[in-house]
């Protein structure tokens, strides 16, 4: 293995934080928490939906699909046709089969969390504060993309003393914002302006959060969605599940209409994009990120394994910096390069140590 990294490598890795980069965030990076990856979800699933349907003919569907789904979670699930009898039971029962896991998976990661001590802080806090301290100050927030259910990264941004923005309002029973779910936030301020004490309102950063997918803080009911923390019920969970329902969810429901829309705005405004865990298997983002790609734009790819599609997106765009596991080590796949380091780079902690702090 090589042990040094070109400096141009270096160059180009702290040119794209100095552009203050959408974060994207995927299900590798909270399988480093302990939550479940598709495979894991989809064994829960195979065990647990059979057992809480009750019409037969969900019952005949659900187990003409399950060899399918033991294989390829979103594949099998793509078996049971919409509109197909106890096809709306079984869509009810993944969704709460799955917030009952997420949930109880997160509560579990998010105290492992809290008890450790992490000299400097957590990896994931350091690197949301690296950007947000690193954004100009007359930027709106730092966007930040994740296709998890879990809060994982609400508590980072909690660690790291950041503020947050969801796109709800209040503070028990969070209602979603009317449109734009997004809004800038001012602080008031007393100025000296020609010898006279005068209030100013200036613009404060906060870290927006988009969640595409949904969340497990996030509740379907009779008033709208509304985002509730510490709640344990599993029912009217506002997630998009995969399978059948996937594309209609978000395409027919509001809130997942307005989130996907200005998450699509901030992507199209990007400069630069950092992707921590995440595999582009997601056909809800790959299109806008695909036209930056298309024209130069910065990215970074940091996760543990490469995917066929990121295979595919980096023979397109060679620019693309990637790190991924390799062995013990890592390797860096950067212009048709693939160079290799003893470090494990691929790990977040590790990555923002070599290259950024």
């Amino acid at each position: 293995m090589t042990a040094d990294l070109p400096d141009d490598l270096f160059t180009e890795i702290q040119g794209a934080f100095r552009k203050a980069p959408v974060l994207l965030v995927g299900s590798g990076f909270s399988c480093g928490y302990g939550l479940p990856g598709m495979g894991a979800l989809a064994d829960h699933l195979a065990n647990t939906v059979d057992s809480v349907l009750t019409t037969g003919e969900a019952k005949i569907a659900w187990a003409q699909a399950i060899d399918a789904i033991k294989g390829n979670l979103e594949t099998g699930l793509n078996n049971i046709p919409m509109g197909a009898e106890g096809w709306a039971e079984i869509v009810s029962a993944i969704r709460s089969e799955t917030a009952r896991l997420i949930l109880a998976k997160t509560a579990t990661a998010e105290s492992k969390v809290l008890q450790e001590k992490a000299d400097g802080g957590h990896a994931p806090s350091r690197l949301l504060n690296r950007l947000f301290d690193g954004a100009p100050q007359n930027a709106e927030g730092i966007h930040v993309i994740t296709t998890n259910y879990d809060t994982l990264l609400e508590l980072f941004c909690d660690l790291a003393g950041l503020p947050l923005d969801t796109g709800f309002t209040g503070f028990r029973r969070r209602k979603l914002r009317p449109r734009p779910i997004f809004q800038n936030q001012y602080s008031r301020v007393w100025a000296t302006e020609k010898r006279q004490v005068q209030p100013d309102h200036r613009l404060c950063k906060t870290i927006r959060l988009y969640k595409p997918h949904g969340s497990i803080s996030w509740l379907t009911t009779d008033e709208g969605p509304l985002e509730v923390l510490n709640d344990a019920a599993t029912v009217g969970r506002a997630i998009v599940v995969p399978g059948p329902s996937k594309y209609q969810d978000a395409l027919v429901n509001t809130l997942f209409d307005e989130m996907r829309t200005a998450m699509n705005v901030a992507l199209a405004d990007a400069q630069a994009l950092l992707c921590i865990g995440f595999g582009f298997n997601d056909d809800h983002l790959q299109g806008v990120i695909k036209n930056r790609l298309a024209a130069g734009m910065p990215a970074i790819i940091v996760t543990r394994d490469p995917t066929p599609n990121i295979d595919q997106l980096l023979g397109e765009h060679p620019h693309v910096i990637a790190v991924f596991k390799d062995g013990d080590g890592s390797v860096c796949r950067w212009n048709g390069n693939a160079l290799q380091s003893p470090e494990p780079l691929w790990q977040l902690d590790d990555f923002l140590k070599k290259f950024v702090e």
